[in-house]
């Protein structure tokens, strides 16, 4: 009973006198909020850059490509479609899933329409790589792969151009030869790995029909993506240690490297890190400045309050009781400070984003840790600079403070 006491004395001592109790917790309420300004921004930034890079490219994106050999200028090693069945079944548990592609811009020709497209020659795992979505049809299948078979899947908008009566499914094109449409991808169908604008600008081929119309064989790009986020870096060097056990090494090293996007955003998260420790520092003198003004305030407290204290000892406090009721005084101000410096954050960064809008489309993103931090941290102010006025009114002699004018 006596806490719930000690919080009630000090919600009324905080509102008895609001003019002061706000002035006082200004220095608080600006360090806080600025400091949470920049968090909520940053953090809203950080977010909204992972969310376009994994609409662009997957997180879990993992490309594995022949080390390159600088005294024969050449690559050390190339993949084969049997090492992408081989890595298949070797690193099954870290991979969700593998697939190889080839990439150039052909035109395809159609009774006399011509248009310039991107061609992708692939596999038939690519369209579960990218979860792709189809308004017509159907991807190829591993037999079109084996069998080289002529066959396409057209974006949405170049069946549209080519056929806008929509019936394109079993129509031949022309691209270097005649190919046979099988599919069409969705209209809302949006790939991760092209910009939007060039979204539907696509044709997919098997690989293997590109590779027998070109005469090139083991180019193209193998890409895998893990099966876990958090492990990407183990998934990688298990990949490589499946590939170095079946091609041996050079010299002590690797045939082959990985790359994934994540090693780029470690950059992002160093910036993150030193822009935070930066903060702490602001942070931490904006609060030492709010926290002796927080003392010098409570000494003011304890001063036009030595007659209660005097009462209050004399009825029976003791000096634990006293020191308590202080301390909590101390934190409850710095604590409400915090709040209201929290909601100034709040609001700043919605006003900051708001000019912004114009040119980046950026949302407030509040971090939990943040908020808990900041309150924790405006907690520990109030319970440091209280402790000193607090035992300065415990030790009040309670004859002498009853005499006080």
């Amino acid at each position: 009973m006596k806490w719930i006491e000690y919080i009630r004395l000090a919600f009324t001592e905080i509102l008895h006198n609001k003019m002061r109790t706000f002035l006082t917790l200004l220095g608080i309420i600006i360090g806080i909020g600025a400091v949470m300004i920049i968090i909520f921004v940053v953090h809203g930034a950080e977010v909204f850059i992972m969310t376009e890079l994994d609409n662009l490219v997957p997180l879990d994106l993992i490309e594995v490509a022949g080390r390159w050999d600088y005294d024969r200028q050449d690559l050390m090693a190339r993949e084969t479609l049997e090492d992408i069945y081989y890595l298949q079944e070797k690193v099954k548990k870290d991979i969700r899933s593998i697939t190889a592609m080839y990439q150039t811009d052909l035109e395809l020709i159609y009774q006399g329409k011509n248009y310039d497209a991107d061609i992708i020659a692939t596999l038939p795992s690519y369209q579960n790589f990218y979860k792709m979505s189809f308004s017509e049809g159907h991807f190829f299948t591993d037999l079109d792969l084996e069998n080289q078979n002529p066959v396409v899947v057209l974006g949405y908008d170049i069946a549209r151009n080519l056929f806008p009566q929509g019936d394109a499914l079993g129509k031949k094109i022309n691209i270097y030869g005649p190919y046979t449409v099988i599919g069409v991808l969705a209209e809302d169908y949006h790939s991760p790995l092209f910009p939007e604008e060039n979204n539907d600008n696509r044709a997919f081929i098997p690989l293997t029909a590109y590779e027998r119309y070109f005469g090139v064989k083991n180019y193209f790009s193998v890409m895998i993506r893990a099966a876990d986020m958090d492990n990407i870096l183990a998934a990688e060097a298990k990949i490589i240690e499946a590939l170095d056990e079946k091609y041996g090494l050079v010299e002590g090293e690797s045939r082959f490297q990985t790359y994934n996007i994540s090693e780029g955003l470690n950059q992002i998260t160093i910036v993150k890190i030193v822009l935070m420790v930066l903060l702490s520092g602001v942070a931490s003198i904006t609060l030492l400045v709010a926290g002796i003004g927080i003392m010098n305030i409570m000494l003011v407290i304890i001063t036009e309050r030595t007659r209660e204290i005097g009462l209050r000892k004399a009825l029976g406090a003791s000096r634990k009781d006293i020191l308590a009721q202080f301390i909590i005084e101390s934190i409850f101000l710095c604590l409400l400070g915090g709040l209201l410096g929290i909601g100034l954050g709040y609001i700043g960064s919605k006003l900051v984003l708001a000019y912004a809008r114009d040119f980046i489309n950026i949302e407030v993103a509040v971090p939990f840790w943040s908020v808990l931090l900041s309150l924790g941290f405006t907690c520990g102010v109030g319970l440091f600079f209280g402790i000193y006025p607090a035992a300065r009114a415990a030790k009040l002699d309670p004859i002498e403070a009853l005499q006080y004018e």
